[in-house]
This record gives C-alpha cells, structure tokens and sequence, in this order.
C-alpha cells in the first residue's frame, strides 16, 4: 500500500490490484508470474493486469517514487544514484518489440534500462526515485551522421535527465524540504548533464570521463587533469572498498589522497559548437599504498556543484560516490538474484515494461531488509515486515527461541527468514544475502496467506 496505494490507473480497482500484485510478488519474487502466483484466480488476474493496454508501466514507476520520496522526508539530502543497464529478454522474430542490447556482433534482444535510486544519509536503500525504459535498432547499419552532429534528444544522455526529472518531482511533492544528490558515473559526463549545475536545485556528482579544456587568464590552454595535480592538497584518509562482482576489484580498505579546487570547464554545445563556461568543483581522488598487486589504483575525477571548501566537505563528496554501487546492487538483486527479471515470458514490450516496474520495488524492499538486518538489528521486524510474514518466519524456521506473536528485532526477524531459505550462518560466508532472503520469503508465503485469513 504504502508503494503502489498512490498509483492512478484510471479505476480505484486496478489501483487495488497492483496494490495485491506487489504484495504477493514482495512474499514470493520471481521473474515469471506463473513462479510467483499458485492460485489459478490470482495468476489469470495478475496476467489480465499486466496485459492490459491501458495501464502503464510508467505509472506503476511513479508511485514507486512517490513512496521512495515520502521515505526521504525530514532528511536534509539523500543520495540518488544513477544508472543504466540492459535486460536481456530473448526476441528473435521481433514480436515482443524489443531492441538490441549488448554489441551489433552479439545480436542479442532486449530492453535498455536507466534508474535512479534513493539512499539516505546514513545509508538505507528508500526506493525507486526514476526509471525510464527504452529500445535500440536491432539491425541496419551505423548511422553515418557523427554522434556530435545530433541533439540531445536523439541521444541516449536524455535518459539520465529523464531520470533526475522524475526524482525531482518526487521529492517536491514527497519530501519539499529534502535536498538529492545525484551521483553519477562516467557515462554521465556530457555536457546537457554538467550544464544543469549552474541552475540545480539540487547536488550533483558526476565523475568525469573527458580531460576537458578550462576557461583560465593563462594564455596558454589548460586542461582538468593537469591543473588538478598542482591544485590544494586537502588530506588523506581511507575508506571501505567492495569487491566487484566481475573479480577485477578487490574489497579492500583503500588510502586515498585528495586535492580540490573549482574551476571553469569549457562545454561546448553540439552541434552548435556553442561554448558554455561553467564553474564547478573538482574533487580528484587517488589511491596511494593500499592497490593489491595486479589492479589498478582508484582515481576518481569528481565533478560536483557541492560547495567543497575544505577536507570535510571533499570528504562528503567522496561518501556520496561510494554510494554508486548501490546500484550495481540494485542491478544484480533485480536481475540475476532475488528477482531474475530475465525470466519474464510476457510476449510484449509494454507487458514486460508493467511487470519489472513492480520487480523493481520488490528488489528495493529485499535490499532495504538485508540493510536493516546488518546496519540497523535492533529496530523492530515491523519496520519492513508485516505481523504474518513474522509470525510465519517463526513458524516455517522451526525455531525454539521465539513463540508465535513475539516482538521481534529486524535482524532476528530476517535471519530466521534466512534459514528458511537455506541459510545456515556465518559460517557459510557472513551475513545472510538478497537471495537467501528472496528465498525464505517465498517459502514463508504460504504460511503467511493462511496466518492472515484465521
């Protein structure tokens, strides 16, 4: 209720469908609803609901940042970190409308994502604050036009203003008095995107991709990189780095050494060729004697329009960057783990759009409950589970240590949803993960559908 109570899909009773929808699918996750829906009446009504034409999927989105802005209130910032990704969803005689993803040589379908996530100041994931989908040609030669000679709007950069868009309107009717951070990756710095710091009502990171020219009184052209390296040492320090999941970073704690000052970069516009001095700060990170043998060091040119006036400030900046990964986390939860959204076998991009929409928050609220258990145990279970859902977790876990109607911790709470879903401890390689916790929600649904009907 709370994540999709607000929708407007034309009918209060389409409103309510989703609304039961997103609880089942929040108790059993899968990619395919035939996974998440045992009963016959409730599987052909998600399908009716999915395959209708006049709901959207972008509507379904909307309440999702809505609830992630309502979260935010009576925080002085949040987080928003910023991202694309594909789905890979088979589509090899094109009736499902779906695009290329991937490289022209792989020909694989699919659809192009780009979200936007909230996390508070002290970390905890609040939800979805944008999403917008899209296709790319499937086939056909490259465009012979050069990619600077097209607008902004025929270039993919429009969707992570689409994005920061939709956040943005959601935090003014969610949460006015809350400020976002945008944090954004190299995919991000191009020049529609920087220029908006000079009128945001917001904070935005990017980290910059391009060595680009400086507007300076020196007669002699400059440029970001090497005018950084003589820029104001502010410190050092060191921070926790995670592991990638592709093997080529390794968790570590890292030492890093920062310089800031604010500059004037020299955007142009194309194709106009417009030239568009914009000031910014420049944060530049390194890593120094803490890079394990065979990787690269950690460097990050941070561009923001957050004041960075001394190391306090710059560090802050740093801390809203490590929060990017966040997304990487979103991502894997969403696609590969708890939710596997590739699995869908909707025949049509729209229908698939509608449901993956709903994933998408299902895969929040596993993250914000793997979050809760960790970093905040001693709230209560309540904070993320309903009273059956606990009751069933006590049930289904076989545990001696609590009674039916027991006040649970979060993380007592989770960790016995855990168990149910096949953890077995610390020892098995920490705490318990989003997929350990997909599972045992799914195993404890039946026991909290028949807890809720006594």
């Amino acid at each position: 209720m709370q994540e999709f109570g607000s929708v407007q899909l034309g009918d209060e009773r389409r409103t309510n469908r989703l609304v039961a929808m997103g609880a089942r699918v929040a108790a059993r996750p899968a990619g395919e609803i035939t996974a998440v829906f045992t009963d016959s009446a409730e599987r052909e009504a998600a399908f009716r609901f999915v395959e209708n034409d006049a709901i959207e999927g972008a509507k379904v989105t909307q309440g999702a940042t809505l609830a992630a802005a309502r979260r935010a209130k009576g925080e002085p910032f949040v987080f928003a970190p910023i991202d694309g990704t594909s789905l890979n969803l088979p589509d090899l005689d094109g009736r499902r409308r779906l695009g290329r993803v991937g490289t022209r040589k792989t020909n694989a379908q699919g659809l192009q994502v780009m979200t936007g996530i909230g996390i508070s100041p002290d970390g905890t994931p609040l939800g979805i604050l944008g999403q917008v989908y899209w296709t790319r040609e499937r086939t056909g030669p490259r465009k012979k036009d050069s990619r600077n000679q097209r607008g902004v709007e025929d270039k993919e950069t429009k969707h992570w203003l689409t994005v920061m868009n939709q956040a943005q309107q959601a935090i003014e009717v969610g949460a006015p008095g809350t400020r976002l951070w945008f944090q954004e990756d190299r995919g991000a710095d191009a020049w529609p995107i920087l220029r908006t710091v000079e009128e945001a009502k917001h904070w935005i990171t990017v980290r910059a991709s391009w060595d680009r020219r400086l507007v300076t009184s020196d007669p002699q052209q400059r440029y970001l990189w090497e005018t950084m390296e003589t820029a104001d040492l502010r410190g050092a320090y060191t921070i926790e780095v995670p592991g990638s999941t592709d093997g080529k970073r390794s968790a570590r704690t890292a030492r890093l050494v920062v310089r800031a000052a604010k500059v004037t970069l020299d955007l142009i516009a194309k194709p106009s060729e417009r030239h568009l001095p914009t000031q910014i700060w420049a944060v530049w990170v390194c890593e120094h004697g803490s890079t394990p043998v065979g990787e690269e060091p950690i460097e990050w040119m941070l561009l923001t329009n957050y004041p960075v006036l001394d190391f306090t400030d710059a560090k802050l900046v740093i801390r809203g960057y490590t929060e990017r990964w966040r997304i990487e986390q979103f991502h894997r939860t969403w696609k590969s783990g708890a939710c596997k959204v590739e699995d869908t076998q909707l025949g049509d991009r729209d229908h698939i759009v509608t449901w993956v929409s709903v994933l998408a928050s299902v895969a929040m609220r596993i993250l914000r409950m793997t979050y809760f258990a960790r970093h905040r145990p001693d709230e209560p279970a309540e904070v993320e589970l309903t009273r059956n859902e606990i009751d069933a977790a006590i049930l289904v876990s076989e545990t001696k240590k609590f009674r039916r109607g027991a006040k649970l911790t979060i993380a007592q709470a989770v960790q016995l949803i855990a168990q149910c879903g096949g953890y077995v401890g610390k020892s098995s390689g920490g705490p318990p993960g989003a997929l350990v916790i997909a599972r045992g929600l799914s195993h404890i649904q039946t026991v909290a559908k028949l807890l809720e009907k006594m």
